[in-house]
């Protein structure tokens, strides 16, 4: 990794990214700059032979490793694919029968859904959203995909079966991160200029309620504990994470992390948390085994650029992190907490998702 950089090459990509996506306003240099909305395009590009594979480090021959690329609009298939899958693509998720992977079309406000055939894409469908969407889930039973218009002050919801939009859900302001219940009841929103967390009955597909923040908090990040129980969400002002109790619905702690908080992936056995630090140039690790409501750090991971998106290896082995501004992806070793690979060739990277080969 390259250690002690200046700050002249991450503004020079901040300003590359200003200059590819035309007007963007970046949310608060927080490591998720959102491209203004364009005209819609039309399906996915075919890989121009321009773009390279870039590689699967040999420790992940046992996971498929996809990236989003927001100044590229790629979508990186490590050691399979570069799919140019639109002009800005920022986050990414998987249907609940693991055979489709979502993509958000920031830039030309569309959900973009490929079929997964091991670790390659396929078989593309473009369905337009609202403005600037950017986070997704779905319904457990693949139905329906819940789409965050960050932008638009809303959530749009997607028919599958006939790939359209059937219902918008307005929320409070910019909202963002979006995680489900693990009984598929509610939905979580994390609205990063209203202050707060907009819940969402899957079924009724109508806001419920809000778990209200301080006023001066902006939540970003947003993952929840394996029983339901917890949410975490990043405050990308100040820096903390915060602990909210989805049944009280009320903020119970917070933990200080690093600077610009973005992203957190869950490890799948339920007991770690990682953030993204933007700002801090790191990674926060936190055990949430030995008390849920009260999140400890307790590594913290240099890494090089501007961390934003994180995943975890369906066996909790290693963590996958988009670093913005210098274009890499890094994977650290969930057990010693160390950078083991470093992927590089990409513009600004920023979301990943790790799958079981």
């Amino acid at each position: 990794m390259r250690r002690g950089r200046a700050w002249g090459a991450p503004l020079a990509r901040l300003a590359l990214l200003w200059l590819a996506l035309g007007s963007v306003p970046l949310v608060g240099l927080a490591g998720c700059a959102i491209g203004a909305p364009v005209s819609a395009q039309s399906a996915p590009m075919a890989t121009p032979a321009s773009a390279p594979t870039l590689p699967l480090p040999p420790m992940l021959g046992a996971y498929h490793i996809f990236v989003s690329d927001l100044v590229s609009g790629a979508v990186y298939s490590l050691g399979a694919q570069t799919e140019a899958a639109a002009r800005s693509t920022h986050g990414l998720g998987l249907s609940p029968d693991g055979q489709s992977l979502y993509v958000t079309d920031v830039a030309s406000n569309r959900l973009l859904v490929f079929h997964l055939v091991g670790g390659r894409l396929s078989d593309p469908h473009a369905v337009h959203v609202g403005a600037q969407p950017v986070h997704m889930v779905a319904s457990p039973d693949g139905r329906y995909i819940f789409v965050t218009n960050f932008s638009g002050a809303s959530v749009s919801v997607v028919d599958t079966t006939t790939w359209s939009v059937t219902r918008t859900i307005k929320t409070p302001a910019a909202p963002h991160s979006i995680v489900i219940s693990p009984d598929g009841r509610f939905i979580y929103v994390a609205c990063y200029l209203g202050a707060a967390i907009a819940i969402i009955a899957t079924a009724q597909q109508a806001v419920v309620g809000t778990i209200p923040l301080p006023a001066q908090a902006r939540p970003y990040g947003l993952n929840i504990s394996r029983d339901g129980h917890y949410l975490y969400t990043s405050d990308n002002f100040s820096g903390r994470l915060f602990t909210l109790d989805a049944l009280t619905r009320r903020a119970i702690t917070s933990t200080q992390v690093g600077l610009r908080p973005a992203l957190i992936a869950r490890s799948p056995d339920g007991a770690t948390l990682y953030v993204a630090n933007g700002a801090s140039h790191n990674l926060s690790i936190l055990d949430i085994a030995s008390d849920p409501a009260a999140p400890r750090v307790i590594a913290t991971t240099q890494l090089d650029g501007y961390p934003h998106g994180v995943s975890v290896t369906p066996d909790g082995r290693y963590v996958v992190v988009a670093d913005t501004v210098s274009g890499d992806v890094s994977i650290v070793d969930a057990l010693s907490h160390q950078v083991v690979a470093t992927v590089t060739g990409m513009k600004y990277p920023n979301d990943t998702l790790a799958l079981a080969a």
